[in-house]
């Protein structure tokens, strides 16, 4: 991956988990992005339109979790993945999920996963 948008520790509240406690709550999860993205053309204009709008990104991904009911952090990672890709129209995308809490003597768990267009 060349140029890319990052976006780190996005934090959202969703129904994660296996466990029958776990499908009555919503739990968090933190999720860091690198988004493949051609930063060239902004570079050049300075212009806003010209970027990669990185507030709609992460109000794709707040609503995909806010009606997810995944029970692995597996699924989520895969589906806001292939999601970005088709929606965003970018090459690449690696995300990481982290679940604090889910293993008490850690700060977290979690997946990291690269997709790219040839995935969908």
């Amino acid at each position: 991956m060349g140029d890319c948008v990052l976006i780190q520790g996005l934090r959202a509240t969703t129904c994660i988990g296996v466990h029958a406690w776990e499908r009555e709550i919503r739990q968090e999860l933190v999720l860091d992005l690198k988004l493949s993205w051609n930063n060239r053309l902004p570079a050049a204009t300075d212009n806003v339109k010209d970027c990669l709008d990185y507030t709609a990104v992460s109000d794709w991904v707040m609503s995909y979790l806010e009606g997810s009911q995944a029970q692995l952090i597996e699924k989520v990672a895969e589906q806001i993945a292939l999601g970005l890709l088709h929606y965003f129209d970018l090459a690449e995308v690696s995300l990481t999920v982290k679940k604090p809490g889910a293993v008490p003597q850690a700060d977290w768990v979690g997946v990291e996963i690269t997709r790219t267009q040839a995935d969908l």
